[in-house]
């Protein structure tokens, strides 16, 4: 299937620009940055190298970003799909392993036999994405990538590579994987954290693959290697316990003063949540990750307060009721589609009237059918 190009506005990129990569020094630091060093200087003292820090640019070229790091057709058109193309040839990356790629012709460059060197790639990347505790459109990652010999590129030194990682990241917490596949390497696996409501998937890993290798001019025959791609944000949240990756970056003094440092997240008062399940008309074929985007954007400044988002369920107009039909407003050739926007401000509860003001203005904006057909579930005639 041909990638479907999203492009951003001027504004959009600027405003892209301008986000904190949580990763970077500053003052004080964030708990992601402190993450970020804990694990490095952490793996010096597993026995592993001590890593060169590689920082790339927010927006690279499509070819940086998927041909070099060997991603096949498929998964570069499904990833292409949920980027933030800038145009054509551009896009916001998506990952942190273009930043690599330079840093790891050249260690391959000076390397002497025997030797091991490791990279590392931390940053914050952008995609297209759902809403909920787990997910958002700006996510942190960091690329660890290890280079040595070619009998490096083995399933036992990357498992030890994972256990090492997960010992210093998350201490004591159970994990488990399953097999992955990713265009740069071989014997790939996806790595989760075992949570009391269901697992966490927190990393990517494989053996860097020969043929990728070889596409950078690396011997394949004189070097071997590991790749570890890590969701920061995550282990960040499952680190501290923070219940909502939304706090990361949230500016409440009280949510502030616990981000500066690794220490177990200490709950505040949780507001409650407002759920409702919104029964609006569409086009056919409306994703969730363009439904987040429409949603954002006509939240504005309440953006932060939706907390989650998910369709229910999706039916064509033959298959609904005559009352439905008529309730709705929806058109032939349209579907119903039913949405639950869940709110939670961590700073306020929110009253029955910014609610419903909220809700009011998603469903102007999604409904497609006649105007004023749209409705709250449950809501009285």
């Amino acid at each position: 299937m041909p990638v479907t190009k999203h492009y951003l506005s001027h504004e959009a990129i600027h405003k892209a620009l301008r986000i904190a990569d949580l990763t970077d020094a500053c003052e004080p630091p964030h708990a992601v940055r402190l993450l970020v060093k804990d694990l490095l200087a952490g793996l010096v003292r597993q026995g592993w190298p001590l890593a060169e820090v590689h920082k790339g640019p927010r927006i690279i070229s499509a070819v940086e970003n998927f041909q070099l790091c060997g991603d096949d057709p498929q998964v570069m058109d499904e990833v292409g799909n949920h980027s933030c193309w800038v145009d054509d040839e551009l896009l916001l990356r998506t990952q942190t392993s273009s930043a690599i790629i330079t840093g790891l012709q050249a260690a391959a460059a000076r390397r002497a036999p025997g030797e091991t060197i490791m990279l590392a790639a931390p940053g914050i990347t952008f995609r297209r994405d759902i809403r909920d505790r787990w997910h958002c459109a700006e996510p942190h990652q960091m690329d660890i990538w290890v280079l040595g010999d070619a009998e490096l590129g083995n399933r036992q030194d990357l498992l030890r590579l994972v256990g090492d990682v997960l010992d210093i990241a998350v201490p004591g917490r159970m994990w488990g994987h399953s097999c992955g596949a990713c265009g740069f390497t071989r014997d790939g696996l996806n790595v989760s954290l075992v949570t009391r409501q269901a697992p966490v998937d927190i990393l990517a890993c494989g053996c860097i693959c020969p043929a990728f290798l070889q596409r950078l001019e690396v011997d394949p025959q004189a070097h071997g290697g590991l790749v570890l791609r890590l969701g920061l944000d995550r282990l960040a949240m499952l680190r501290k316990g923070v219940p909502d990756i939304r706090l990361l970056r949230d500016g409440h003094p009280q949510v502030q003063a616990q981000m500066g440092d690794l220490k177990a997240w200490q709950p505040l008062y949780r507001q409650p949540a407002i759920s409702r399940d919104l029964s609006l008309a569409v086009a056919p074929g409306l994703g969730i990750e363009d439904i987040t985007e429409q949603v954002l954007q006509v939240a504005g400044y309440r953006a932060s307060w939706i907390e989650e988002l998910h369709i229910r369920g999706c039916w064509p107009f033959e298959e609904l009721p005559a009352l439905t039909i008529k309730r709705l407003g929806i058109v032939r050739g349209q579907h119903n589609l039913v949405l639950q926007v869940v709110l939670r401000d961590h700073a306020q509860s929110l009253t029955a009237q910014q609610a419903d003001g909220l809700y009011r203005d998603i469903r102007t904006a999604l409904h497609q059918g006649v105007p004023g057909g749209a409705y709250l579930v449950g809501e009285r005639l």
